[in-house]
């Protein structure tokens, strides 16, 4: 890309492939197993007459590598009415030691595109942001043009860059954005999405 006379459009540059950065880095951290943290983070049990949430009474992680959702409930009391809920939200667990082990079910069709909602929205949130950074120079140009500290010709050519890499770095988000969905869905699952036009 040529930026002879104009040098605004650099600034989109890397506003964009910081973006870009960002938005990998964020759908890298979705994993099936959030649907479990999800449901698992929903439990409310009853504690000494109060009704508390399951994250007053525990800590709960993610073992991604392991497919599970690890509850530390911190009060040996506190087992018996976590495990009546994780019953209740059909939830097959284990118990080790001061652990509730969580094993990743197998997911239906419409839990998984509750991730893809997740991962689609991150999207558009990205692509808004995107959308701003290929803004900001081009406003600022056309401010230099009306103090005439450039010409229509740089303005112009700011313009023409800053859409075209904007446009570069949709296209990767898309791409990324595709093949997360595909990752999360599966093959099957995926072609059932293709098919009902689903692709934003």
């Amino acid at each position: 890309m040529n930026l002879v006379d104009e040098n605004y459009s650099i600034q989109a540059k890397n506003l964009l492939e910081n973006l870009v950065d960002e938005f990998e880095n964020t759908i890298k951290g979705i994993h099936k197993i959030d649907i479990v943290l999800k449901q698992i983070k929903t439990i409310r049990v009853e504690i000494n007459k109060r009704s508390r949430w399951i994250s007053e009474i525990s800590n709960i992680s993610k073992d991604i590598a392991n497919k599970k959702v690890k509850i530390l409930i911190y009060n040996e009391d506190y087992f018996e009415p976590v495990e009546n809920e994780l019953k209740k939200l059909d939830l097959q667990f284990n118990k080790n030691g001061q652990f509730l082990e969580i094993v990743q079910p197998i997911f239906s069709y419409n839990q998984l595109m509750s991730l893809v909602d997740d991962i689609e929205s991150k999207k558009n949130k990205i692509i808004s942001k995107c959308t701003k950074a290929k803004m900001d120079p081009v406003i600022r140009s056309k401010h230099a043009v009306e103090n005439e500290f450039i010409d229509h010709a740089i303005a112009r050519k700011t313009s023409n860059n800053c859409q075209k890499m904007f446009e570069e770095h949709q296209k990767l988000i898309t791409e990324m954005t595709l093949k997360k969905i595909k990752s999360i869905l599966g093959h099957e699952n995926f072609k059932k999405f293709e098919k009902e036009g689903l692709l934003n």
